[in-house]
């Protein structure tokens, strides 16, 4: 009878199945605190870009008063968003 040595490694299912879950590309601590919002989306320069969807109209009341101001969409929607936070947090 032969001697066989056990390779070394993951000598049980559940660490290989481990190990390959983890190999994947969107794999990460699974038992980690999620990932906060400020952080997810493309940095643009000093910025992160986001993705943002909203009904027809809003979108169209957004650029009416946009344009009131000489204010790009996107820098209105920054100009609200500052607002609507600081009224919430208070700062």
């Amino acid at each position: 009878m032969a001697i066989v040595k056990r390779p070394s490694g993951p000598s049980t299912p559940a660490r290989t199945a481990e190990a390959f879950i983890q190999g994947a590309p969107d794999a990460g601590d699974l038992f980690a605190e999620p990932e906060a919002p400020a952080t997810t989306g493309v940095m643009q320069g000093r910025q992160r870009q986001v993705s943002l969807a909203m009904p027809p109209e809003l979108l169209a009341r957004v650029d009416e008063a946009a344009r009131k101001l000489s204010l790009t969409r996107a820098g209105f929607m920054k100009l609200a968003l500052t607002r609507a936070v600081e009224a919430e947090v208070g700062r």
